[in-house]
């Protein structure tokens, strides 16, 4: 019989040709554990996804009482589902009162496409851009928009309309025009090594996007829901 190792050389497809290979049996709080029971510290936490860690009672409470009720019903806001619209209700009430609506995706790379097309829709313009060194997503859209060509490279053509700028550069800021869509910012650029972005470098975007009619998207996949620290306080 083939173990589980084989089976996951034959079966699964590797991301890398050189996988990790680590068979984990079960996870608790900020540990791995394989089959042999040797624990590992999970400082990739499925890359964000496991903030909270893993099996926190609650959290496996939540879940498990949810998952007697109904586990999918319909998406688009068109049913009124209370998890859905609780937690809704708890992200806007730590925004601004402007922003006041949540659209909930699968996937970062979803949230970008999403905010991609509602940017095109909204301004009726098509330029998109982005800045050098950032990561929003791999499906053709959202990587179009990454600053990185090796993450590019192999998949050209990409969308039309798309550029890049540097990060935290003030000069490139004036590239923002009145055929810009959107321009796409990590606060905290991530994949390009944890870089800060200053905030008189936000607020000088921000005030050129009001100047031109540009949408500012924050694309905080990696690094919001407190992952930098702090998420229950309004700034």
């Amino acid at each position: 019989m083939l173990s589980q190792r084989q089976l996951f050389l034959q079966h699964i497809a590797q991301t890398s040709d050189a996988p990790l290979g680590l068979e984990i049996d079960h996870a608790d709080g900020v540990y791995l554990y394989d089959t042999s029971g040797k624990k590992y510290i999970d400082l990739i936490a499925g890359i964000g996804v496991s903030a909270l860690g893993h099996c926190h009672p609650k959290v496996v409470k939540a879940i498990q009482t949810q998952a007697t009720k109904y586990a999918h019903t319909m998406v688009y806001g068109e049913f009124v589902q209370s998890p859905q619209v609780q937690l809704a209700k708890y992200v806007c009430d730590l925004l601004p009162s402007t922003l006041n609506s949540v659209y909930f995706t699968n996937s970062g790379t979803e949230a970008t496409e999403g905010a991609m097309k509602l940017a095109k829709r909204f301004t009726g313009q098509t330029e998109i851009i982005s800045c050098y060194n950032s990561y929003h997503g791999s499906t053709q859209g959202a990587l179009s928009l990454n600053g990185d060509e090796y993450f590019k490279s192999a998949y050209r053509p990409l969308l039309p309309d798309t550029r890049q700028i540097r990060y935290n550069n003030f000069d490139d800021i004036n590239l923002i025009t009145k055929k810009t869509a959107a321009i796409f910012l990590e606060p905290v650029q991530a994949e390009a090594g944890v870089i800060v972005s200053s905030k008189d470098y936000l607020q000088a975007v921000r005030n050129r996007c009001n100047e031109t009619g540009t949408l500012l998207v924050f694309d905080e996949i990696q690094t919001g829901c407190g992952r930098t620290g702090n998420f229950n306080q309004k700034t």
